[in-house]
């Protein structure tokens, strides 16, 4: 099974994938084959992915910038995620893991890669139910018009880890009504890439296990994770208001753990973001 990787111009976003395949590689093995996707042309960004050793592939997405609206573009590397099963170098892949760059993995995933859901599968995020002020939304493809019926409430899948089955998304022309779906709507929806995935997909999310992506602030994420998931502050992020509530039980005990990741000049660069 490939890990997959989406990343943009964002350095911190960069650091942090280097710290997610370094972790990778030293939980899961050296040889434990990955992947960067990436739309972008930075000399930078290059320069780092081969220094790090990481594959990288060159893609250019059909939800480029010119078609996300402005709340998504801070963020623009994640909505790579949902075309997946459209990369060339994945398409000898039946299933792949993408897991966001913003994450650590703390235990092996041996358990992990030897399921395949229907579809794709997701761990719960734990938020409140999110409401949506419509009951279906409509798409257009090859001359029809589709409608999506929108479950009240719906309770969140995480698209920080998923599961992809791209056998089965690539089946009857799947991933191609779900681009569809996502250019059409992504104007209207709340929660970006991930409300696309949870909307469209809906019921046929295959729930994962909650230690497949756990935040650190989680009571039991220090006993049980296999993949943390720095969702909310960032490893550097020690002093924003925002996030005084998630900086609790066991994030800076993993902030740790993730600073072990880094070089010295890394660190050094890393602190100064705090």
């Amino acid at each position: 099974m490939k890990v997959v990787f989406c990343i943009d111009d964002n350095p911190r976003y960069l650091m942090l994938l280097k710290v997610a395949v370094r972790s990778l590689r030293a939980v899961q093995g050296a040889a434990t084959p990955c992947l960067c996707v990436y739309a972008g042309n930075s000399p930078e960004v290059l320069a780092a992915l081969a220094g790090e050793n990481i594959p990288l592939a060159r893609y250019c997405p059909r939800l480029s910038p010119a078609v996300l609206p402005p709340q998504a573009q801070a963020n623009i590397g994640c909505f790579l995620k949902l075309e997946l099963a459209l990369v060339p170098e994945l398409a000898g892949d039946a299933t792949a893991l993408y897991c966001d760059a913003d994450v650590l993995f703390y235990r092996a995933l041996d358990a992990l890669a030897d399921l395949t859901p229907p579809y794709m599968g997701m761990a719960r995020e734990y938020t409140a139910p999110f409401y949506h002020e419509r009951e279906r939304l409509a798409y257009d493809f090859r001359g029809k018009t589709y409608t999506v019926p929108l479950p009240f409430p719906i309770w969140t899948f995480s698209s920080g880890v998923v599961l992809f089955n791209l056998e089965r998304l690539r089946r009857h022309d799947l991933i191609e009504h779900f681009l569809a779906f996502s250019v059409q709507n992504v104007h209207c929806i709340g929660n970006l890439d991930q409300s696309l995935l949870n909307y469209f997909f809906g019921k046929r999310i295959t729930r994962l296990e909650d230690r497949w992506n756990r935040p650190p602030y989680q009571a039991d994420a220090l006993d049980t994770a296999h993949i943390v998931h720095f969702h909310g502050p960032k490893p550097w992020d020690l002093t924003s208001a925002w996030g005084r509530e998630l900086r609790i039980n066991h994030f800076e005990a993993l902030r740790r753990v993730w600073l072990g990741y880094l070089r010295p000049e890394e660190r050094a660069l890393v602190e100064s973001w705090g």
